[in-house]
């Protein structure tokens, strides 16, 4: 395993939701800070799928997004 310098999880949240209503069984929210930018992945939880990426050098915006995705506000 190699170890990646400036590679940070910053915040992680598994978010559970009914397959029947949403799809899916949930989703893996995380975000890191990768060398100079700050990613925030989204992850359907089950299968995989990556349902969004957003990077940014600038943390505001991420962290703003992060929010808005966890309190269901984000359209």
């Amino acid at each position: 395993m190699q170890i990646v310098e400036g590679y940070e999880v910053l915040e992680s949240v598994a978010v559970a939701m009914d397959p029947v209503l949403d799809g899916f069984a949930g989703v893996l929210v995380e975000l890191v800070f990768d060398g100079g930018r700050y990613v925030l992945v989204e992850t359907a939880l089950g299968s995989g799928n990556r349902l969004l990426r957003f990077r940014s050098r600038n943390p505001e915006p991420t962290y703003a997004l992060l929010e808005a995705e966890l309190s269901g506000d984000a359209a």
